[in-house]
């Protein structure tokens, strides 16, 4: 399980002065943003209604959005939004806790003042060089500059969590202790830092020597360096960032290792794909503070609450169409377990069948597009966002309807699990004229992107901008919540592109190393068909998916097993669809997975073996579903292979 955010302690006059600071900035990155997606819908609307377009757009675009989204990073760093993964959490004491919190920041200080200092070096080259843009010949060092500054200060602020982290009281002593396993793997992280740090200090030619002439085994190593590193509940972005620029520094040499974090960080920041995560990121944060849960729900149970277990069909049906929208199981399963629950205990569905269709239908959130896990893949493999969208609709249409089919099942075989139908159900155009606006939005981005009328990035821009005008005209963006529409933007942005850094440098560690190359070559001497070796890594997604957040199991795994599974002769959208599906499936694949912690959360004098209970037969929709696309990918590859 991962823990996203983390707020500081707020109250010391440093935290305060902080936490303002960091919030006028974040506001200003996210309202340059805003701007920018009305400028790209401007754009839009000038190329449909008078065949005029605004002069290299991309070029500025590029640029503005590599500045905004830099500018959410010292945001992030003062909220803690750092992803980690707490599967050991109960297995390490307060105090040990307390350190690793504090080796935490520290490593994310120093993680953002390599990346400052090594941008802030190709900056003063390119304005040596005089680089500039291709059409308009604007200068890019100061681009780079302003990066280079936003880390720096997301560097000081790291400073400063270590700082409060070490004046803060200890815990209690009481307060439990480590376990056998939480030590093992401690004692284990800290003898290879140790030998590994021995070796570079006394023998760093052999080292070096060891990495270059055995690459491959020398990724194994620094890959089970990693999962202890993640199991020690240190900040993935960090700990990924460093593996990376000390394999690839054994391999070309620190100031060229260097220069590769700080540069391909860079042309990620500055491509014109990179708005879309960010604006699809906000579109979300104003559906939701527009109150479209409630309408999807409302449309949903009109047209499905007069069968029985209709609340039921219209929670699954609720959590897809707002899937569409926020892009997240979990807030997903969060959201509608406290819209459905109250409704389904008030009308006598039994809690395991209730709380089973919520965990269940917060699985969609992630695959109905336009989804953030998507795009994550996507930008980690450099492929298409819109293809991978376009291959994830049928995908996500089949586990619709055969979580309508787990729940007929359930409702036949037990009809004490659902009341009969009711009656005084509100009729199906007033429910249908409130969610209109929502389903039209959807339908335009989608639909658009389709039809090859936008590009993605343009896609998102009207997302953003529409949901923006939706939650405007409905008097939803009061100060407090346009300031808490700014903050989730931030939070979510700076959590995500940190973790996206680390993940280039430890990708192109592992490709330097011929990591693929190595693990093909072992699985082919193993003489498997294709076939099994995919459900092999199926049951590998299944586990990683119960105890980890999807995007951290992508930053970890995709750099190594995407290449294995494309040149087992899979298409890599296939893949790319599949293994979210497993992934997805993993949060609510007991005991661990994640959306039955959310959901008992909300249910706290619920059992949670009650809650386990009501998702199985769920997980065996989902089971049929993932033998459905194996055998017959052209469910995940016709759509995409339509479009324009």
């Amino acid at each position: 399980m991962s823990a996203p955010t983390a707020a500081g302690r707020p109250g010391t006059p440093f935290e305060r002065v902080l936490g303002t600071g960091s919030d006028v900035v974040s506001a200003l990155a996210v309202l340059g943003m805003l701007t920018g997606a009305i400028v790209v819908v401007s754009d839009v609307l000038m190329r449909w209604f008078f065949n005029v377009a605004i002069v290299a757009l991309n070029e500025v675009m590029a640029q503005v959005f590599a500045m905004a989204i830099a500018a959410t990073l010292p945001a992030g760093a003062a909220r803690r939004v750092n992803l980690k993964v707490d599967l050991l959490g109960q297995s390490i004491s307060p105090r040990v806790a307390r350190w690793l919190n504090v080796l935490g920041s520290l490593l994310l200080a120093l993680f953002f003042a390599l990346l400052a200092w090594r941008i802030w070096t190709l900056g003063l080259r390119f304005h040596g060089q005089a680089r500039a843009t291709l059409i308009l010949n604007w200068p890019i060092a100061p681009t780079y500059f302003f990066v280079a500054g936003a880390m720096s200060v997301a560097a000081l602020v790291q400073l400063g969590n270590v700082i409060l982290d070490l004046v803060q009281p200890p815990p209690a002593a009481d307060g439990g202790r480590t376990t056998p396993v939480g030590a093992a793997v401690l004692l284990l992280l800290s003898a290879l830092l140790a030998a590994t740090l021995f070796w570079y200090v006394f023998d760093y030619a052999g080292l070096v020597a060891f990495a270059t002439g055995n690459p491959g085994w020398f990724v194994v190593v620094a890959f089970f360096v990693l999962w202890l590193g993640v199991l020690a509940q240190l900040p993935i972005a960090a700990v990924t960032g460093f593996i990376g620029v000390f394999g690839t520094m054994l391999f070309i040499g620190g100031a060229s290792s260097g220069n590769v974090f700080a540069t391909d960080s860079m042309e990620f920041l500055m491509n014109p794909q990179v708005a879309t995560l960010p604006l699809f990121l906000m579109m979300g944060s104003f559906a939701v503070a527009a109150g479209i849960s409630s309408d999807i729900y409302r449309l949903a149970y009109a047209v499905l609450g007069r069968i029985r277990g209709g609340l039921a069909y219209a929670t699954v049906a609720g959590c897809a169409g707002f899937g569409a929208v926020s892009g997240s199981s979990v807030a997903t399963a969060a959201t509608f377990g406290r819209i459905a629950l109250p409704e389904m205990n008030r009308r006598g569905y039994s809690p395991s069948f209730a709380t089973g269709s919520v965990a269940a239908g917060g699985t969609l959130g992630a695959l109905v597009p336009p989804s953030g896990a998507i795009i994550l893949f996507a930008l980690l493999t450099e492929e298409s966002i819109a293809t991978l969208f376009m291959a994830a609709v049928v995908p996500a249409l089949l586990a619709l309807l055969l979580y309508f089919a787990a729940i007929t099942v359930v409702v036949r075989m037990n009809p004490d699990a659902a009341p009969p139908p009711d009656k005084d159900i509100e009729p199906i155009l007033p429910a249908l004229m409130r969610a209109l606006p929502v389903i039209l939005l959807f339908t335009l981005v989608i639909g658009g992107l389709y039809g090859g009328i936008f590009t993605v990035t343009e896609s998102a821009a009207v997302g953003a901008v529409g949901a923006f005008l939706l939650a405007l005209s409905r008097g939803a963006l009061n100060r407090m919540r346009f300031l808490s529409v700014m903050s989730e933007t931030t939070a979510t942005t700076a959590l995500i592109y940190g973790l996206i850094f680390g993940a280039l440098i430890f990708s192109f560690f592992v490709n330097l190393g011929e990591a693929p190359d190595f693990v093909a070559r072992w699985i082919g001497g193993l003489d498997m068909s294709p076939l099994v070796i995919l459900l092999f890594f199926i049951l590998f997604y299944l586990v990683l998916g119960a105890v980890m957040d999807s995007f951290a199991v992508m930053v970890i795994t995709v750099p190594v097993v995407t290449p294995i599974i494309v040149g087992l002769g899979f298409d890599i959208y296939f893949w790319g669809v599949l293994m979210l599906i497993i992934v997805e499936l993993g949060l609510i694949t007991p005991p661990f997975g994640i959306n039955l912690f959310v959901i008992k959360s909300l249910q706290p004098t619920l059992p949670l073996v009650r809650i386990m209970r009501g998702v199985l037969p769920f997980i065996a929709a989902d089971v049929i579903k993932i033998a459905l696309l194996i055998a017959f990918p052209a469910l995940v590859l016709w759509l995409p292979s339509t479009m324009r």
